[in-house]
């Protein structure tokens, strides 16, 4: 019997996969249990899609459809993220003041310190994977991984 790890195919995008995975659980790890229970409140228990959302999305705000573009997902993805954001208090919705049709999300100042929180906490897990891969490997990779996204052609700078 096949169990559901074995026979994973070793392309780029499944390799990418499964570190990004395994990223998350440590992340998810430190943000939860024992370990979250240290960490300030507003950052306790969020998924990291949720933290990748809220640190891209800039202090003074920007419109749903350009957060959308941002971070990669439809409007309509964005919009259940937003609320579900919303209702933990970590973003608010204003309108634009030159046409109030249009919605503008922004970081509340709970947001922000999630957001603060969470990059200390993404830094401690990088800290770790560094331990375990060693400092050159470690730096080798976020090196590269740089560099494969500015060579990608709608990167900035590229």
């Amino acid at each position: 019997m096949t169990g559901v790890k074995d026979d994973l195919p070793d392309h780029l995008l499944a390799l990418l996969g499964r570190v990004m995975d395994d990223f998350r659980v440590d992340l998810h790890a430190a943000s939860t249990g024992a370990a979250g229970a240290r960490r300030p409140a507003p950052v306790r228990g969020l998924r990291s899609s949720q933290l990748r959302l809220l640190s891209l999305t800039p202090v003074d705000g920007m419109r749903v459809t350009d957060l959308a573009a941002r971070v990669g997902m439809t409007k309509q993805a964005l919009g259940e993220f937003a609320n579900d954001l919303e209702e933990r208090g970590l973003l608010e919705t204003v309108r634009d003041p030159a046409d109030r049709r249009v919605r503008i999300l922004r970081p509340t100042l709970r947001g922000r310190q999630a957001v603060e929180a969470g990059e200390q906490m993404i830094g401690e897990v990088e800290a770790r994977w560094r331990e375990r891969l060693g400092p050159r490997k470690w730096d080798q990779l976020r090196a590269l991984l740089v560099e494969a996204h500015e060579a990608w052609p709608g990167a900035a700078g590229a």
